[in-house]
């Protein structure tokens, strides 16, 4: 039988990758979030919604400022 100190290294070792995945998952939702309120953004300006168009380029900037600040703070 595994040993007190094996089973919490282990645990320690499964609960890090998993926050590593969930952190990778987190940046790639934001990345999408991103794209989409840009490609939104690029439709409506095209349709001559301004207002519309306005509102997604300020969701993307809103994105990538929290990805900024979240970067600096590791």
């Amino acid at each position: 039988m595994a040993d007190k100190d094996t089973l919490m290294e282990e645990l320690v070792a499964t609960e890090a990758a998993k926050n590593e995945d969930a952190a990778k998952d987190l940046e790639r939702v934001e990345q999408e979030i991103v794209a989409e309120a840009t490609m939104s953004t690029e439709y409506d300006d095209a349709l001559g919604n301004e207002q519309a168009a306005a509102e997604d380029a300020e969701t993307a900037f809103e994105f990538e400022q929290a990805e900024i600040a979240a970067e600096q703070s590791l």
